[in-house]
């Protein structure tokens, strides 16, 4: 049965910062950075539903005022451009979001989803390292609750980095900054889990199937092709 519910909300208040959260954003973040609370307001808005038993979809809006959002630069002061320093500004975010699900029953899951990003910074002229759009398809095949398979595809285009060499290639200006565009991110990644019994199980990783050399970060490349496999044991 279709059915459609539409939905809106408002939120906001204070976010505590900590270093664990922006390491786990940048692993290669100084660690002498400046630490500020984030305020933040959110108005969002949108329709949600099913288009049959097995398909739903989500397709929504939102707009949100960001006081000391974390933007990440290359550290020129104390790490001569290896690690990552942490400048704030106050950033308009506008996004547009799509997804759509399909599951057929507890067997096979697939998501797709997709998000288009604007933002106005008060302070910079772009908002550095943010994507403008992002898309992320994703799926799990479960066989008798035995072997499942997963795999999952990320896109993100439109990132802009602050540089502070001029002379670099392919460096561009804008209101007294220099930046660079930063390449398109393109990850594939497949997996595999044995289910040997509920307590053990034997898995197997396949990350960046496609060995792309692509910069998540300026004068860092990502790690090609990388292979993991292993066992879990449940108490």
């Amino acid at each position: 049965i279709d059915l459609f519910i539409p939905y809106a909300g408002l939120e906001g208040g204070l976010k505590q910062q900590r270093f664990q959260n922006l390491a786990a954003q940048n692993e290669f973040i100084s660690s002498n950075v400046e630490l500020r609370n984030q305020e933040r307001y959110e108005l969002h808005f949108g329709i949600k539903g099913t288009l049959s038993k097995k398909m739903s979809f989500n397709v929504g809006a939102s707009f949100s005022q960001n006081r000391n959002h974390v933007l990440f630069v290359n550290d020129t002061i104390y790490s001569s451009g290896n690690q990552f320093n942490v400048i704030y500004d106050t950033i308009n975010i506008s996004r547009i979001t799509g997804s759509l699900s399909y599951q057929a029953n507890e067997k096979l899951k697939i998501d797709g989803i997709a998000h288009f990003n604007s933002y106005q910074a008060r302070n910079n002229p772009y908002a550095w390292n943010l994507p403008q759009l992002e898309v992320i398809l994703r799926g799990n095949y479960n066989i008798a609750d035995k072997l499942i398979v997963r795999a999952d595809f990320t896109l993100e285009t439109g990132r802009k980095t602050k540089v502070f060499d001029p002379t670099l290639e392919g460096v561009q200006e804008q209101d007294g900054s220099y930046f660079m565009p930063l390449g398109v991110i393109a990850d594939a990644n497949i997996g595999a889990e044995f289910r040997y019994t509920k307590r053990i199980s034997i898995f197997a990783n396949f990350n960046n199937v496609a060995a792309q050399r692509y910069k998540r970060w300026f004068n860092y490349p990502v790690q090609g092709f990388q292979f993991m496999a292993g066992a879990t044991f449940r108490f």
